[in-house]
């Protein structure tokens, strides 16, 4: 797929709506609540795994690598036949393919890191004045992809929180908390990369797992030293 389309189809004008003469666009990422009485604070996780992902070998890959006419052809297709007549253009994703890379400055707390609710974790902006419109135009992609690693990665914290509260009181042994928060959600997963995210925010909290791509995530994205004990299971 054309990377340049992974976003919703409002998106597409929102370039045409900015004031005019914006040179910079600077936006957050905040957890705003959770449904869950008692739990105030997120646990931010993915922001690495996105941009590799994504941002660098997706884009890399299947957009800048390809003629720049393919990839505007491509783009005016797509839009021409999902909006009929419009003034979109893709003069801008000529300049970007030109530009052969984003021009967007990622800031974030570490993953991993505890957040209390209504505090930005992360923030993005342009670094050209030309791109504004790059800024908010993830947005989507961002949220499609990494709502769930937060998500997964906060309620195993919670889970595990419950769990010590559980061992202190009864004299379990709070050693074994590590192993009895098993995953085992991969079959009801919307797919694999939802299972290998899913899994790799539940292993910040736990070492018990059946979600075997949870563990390649992990090694290929954010590195794991030798001997170190991932993840793992029974036979």
């Amino acid at each position: 797929m054309n990377p340049i389309l992974y976003c919703d189809g409002y998106k597409l004008g929102h370039r045409n709506m900015y004031p005019e003469n914006t040179t910079k666009v600077y936006s957050n990422w905040t957890p705003r609540g959770s449904r869950v009485p008692g739990q105030e604070e997120e646990t931010f996780f993915g922001l690495q795994y996105f941009l590799q992902k994504y941002l660098i070998d997706d884009f890399n890959k299947n957009f800048f690598a390809k003629p720049g006419k393919e990839v505007c052809d491509r783009y005016t297709r797509r839009i021409n036949g999902y909006l009929g007549p419009n003034t979109i253009g893709s003069d801008h994703i000529r300049a970007l393919h030109t530009l052969q890379y984003l021009p967007l400055e990622f800031r974030a707390v570490p993953e991993g890191t505890k957040v209390p609710m209504r505090v930005p974790t992360m923030t993005v902006e342009n670094t050209l004045p030309e791109f504004f419109w790059l800024t908010n135009y993830f947005e989507t992609l961002m949220s499609c992809e990494m709502w769930l690693p937060c998500t997964s990665a906060t309620t195993a914290r919670y889970y595990r929180d419950e769990f010590i509260k559980g061992a202190i009181k009864t004299g379990s042994p709070v050693e074994f908390v590590d192993w009895q928060g098993h995953d085992f959600s991969m079959r009801g997963m919307e797919g694999i990369e939802a299972a290998a995210l899913s899994g790799a925010g539940h292993l910040l909290y736990f070492t018990g797992t059946d979600t075997l791509p949870a563990l390649d995530l992990i090694e290929e994205y954010y590195g794991v030293p030798e001997n170190y004990l991932l993840g793992g299971s029974v036979p």
